[in-house]
């Protein structure tokens, strides 16, 4: 399932609101975007969720 990988602290992840040298800023998501509809009733989401979790 998944796997527990081991981070050197080089590779670890920033601390919010510090940038390091050569570190990229994430893009914005577009103020308008909207979910797109999947399909699937919230009942047949429910399932789901509830499958995954166990």
């Amino acid at each position: 399932m998944h796997k527990n990988i081991e981070m050197k602290p080089t590779e670890a992840r920033a601390r919010p609101g510090i940038l390091r040298k050569n570190a990229t800023v994430p893009l914005r998501a577009d103020p308008n975007w909207k979910p797109e509809p999947c399909g699937l009733s919230r009942e047949e989401l429910r399932k789901i969720v509830a499958e995954i979790l166990g």
